[in-house]
């Protein structure tokens, strides 16, 4: 008699609510049950963001170059309506310098009074000749402007430096005092983080001598992806968080959209500068993460984005059959969506506050990689396809709303 050797069986079981496909080979152990359950309509505010992340840096962070040098003003021998002659004295500086009428005409404009600042192209006043021509007289810079009377060379010689390498300053404080009577002011406020000159020294118009950072007025920088860029604008309010705070929560406001994008591996994003509102005790060079809220909505109606499905043009969720209707344990309801971000989705139509839709979830056990057992409800999943599959289903099955809909809101109506 011969002897059969069974090498494998495959056996299909048939319930009346569920059907068992065994996937893969026999020898494996990880069983995946995609279940149902239930869940209620919400309502509240439900908010679109866009995420990045990034470092802390400083929004001021300056180089001072001697080029910003300005004169005091002792006196304006003109006003406005005067009428002068080539070669008169209009302005004179404290440190002697005068600046004399290029050509005659009349005085229409007087931009400067005794004790105020004049930095090198500064209009000191505006004069018409003969022929109507308004021309503007500045402090001169040697580069062939109109005025007379300039000052300084391509060097300057320091006669008082006023501040030292960690200083903190505001804009206006004196910073070098110059032997011809000039002097270099600090432009904006901030700690001086290097100084590089010192009573005595000459330095070049174009020498940088100082450095400032102001480390109370801070930003950070992410990058957007091109698909969410369009939706961000300047003003926007956003969440900030930093790595070394996990518990601390920080504001912001975007401040610069980039309108030129860096592309890298066929993708392109946008950086985006963000003004921290209350930067606290971060510090320049900390990693950041930003959710910049792009659109929001108060006592929206919205549903988990898994529980919307998608057949061709038609989104629908599946609510619970009343108690006498004994064909089928739910039913399709057509829906009407809004906003949405990758976890809800607003429901502008279709739904009511509290009532119960289903979505699906799935369950998994063992400890093989390998493949597994898979339990469908009964009936299978709406349009034949799994919860979790790609937004639009592919081919045109019913896929939930969203499946992971990516930040930013993408898959609303």
């Amino acid at each position: 008699m011969k002897k059969w050797i069974i090498i494998s069986a495959i056996i299909v079981v048939i319930g009346g609510a569920s059907a068992w496909f065994l996937l893969g080979e026999k020898d494996q152990t990880q069983n995946v049950a995609a279940a149902a359950q239930t869940t209620q309509v919400q309502i509240g505010k439900l908010e679109v963001a866009v995420s990045g992340s990034g470092s802390v840096t400083a929004i001021t962070d300056y180089d001072v170059t001697a080029e910003n040098t300005i004169l005091v003003v002792e006196s304006v021998s003109v006003a406005s309506g005067d009428t002068v002659s080539k070669g008169e004295t209009l302005v004179t500086f404290k440190n002697g310098d005068v600046v004399k009428a290029p050509n005659s005409g009349e005085i229409t404009a007087v931009n400067v009074e005794s004790g105020s600042g004049a930095s090198k192209g500064t209009i000191l006043l505006r004069i018409e000749d003969g022929d109507g021509v308004i021309s503007p007289v500045t402090r001169g810079d040697n580069n062939g402007s109109d005025s007379l009377g300039t000052t300084g060379g391509s060097s300057l010689t320091a006669d008082t430096v006023s501040v030292k390498a960690g200083d903190v300053v505001k804009a206006g404080d004196t910073l070098v005092t110059f032997t011809d009577g000039s002097i270099l002011q600090t432009p904006v406020d901030g700690t001086i983080t290097s100084l590089s000159i010192a009573n005595g020294d000459s330095v070049q118009n174009s020498e940088t001598v100082a450095h400032l950072t102001n480390y109370s007025s801070l930003q950070t920088t992410i990058s957007v992806d091109e698909l969410d860029i369009t939706k961000v604008q300047v003003g926007q309010a956003v969440k900030i968080t930093a790595t070394a705070f996990e518990e601390e929560a920080f504001e912001g406001t975007v401040t610069s959209v980039a309108n030129v994008g860096t592309s890298s591996n066929g993708v392109s994003t946008f950086d985006v500068a963000i003004q921290i509102t209350d930067p606290k005790n971060l510090k320049i060079g900390m990693s950041t993460e930003a959710s910049i809220t792009i659109e929001n909505k108060e006592d929206a109606l919205y549903v988990p984005v898994e529980a919307v499905y998608k057949s061709g043009d038609e989104k629908y969720v599946l609510v619970p059959a009343t108690s006498d209707d004994s064909t089928q344990s739910t039913k399709k309801v057509t829906v009407e969506t809004g906003i949405a971000n990758d976890t809800y989705v607003e429901i502008i139509s279709g739904l009511k506050k509290g009532e119960s839709i289903q979505i699906p979830i799935v369950q998994s056990s063992g400890n093989s990689s390998r493949g597994g057992m898979m339990m469908m409800p009964s009936g299978g999943f709406p349009g034949g396809s799994f919860p979790g599959s790609d937004f639009g289903g592919g081919n045109g099955g019913g896929a939930p709303f969203g499946g992971g809909a990516p930040s930013g809101g993408r898959g609303g109506n």
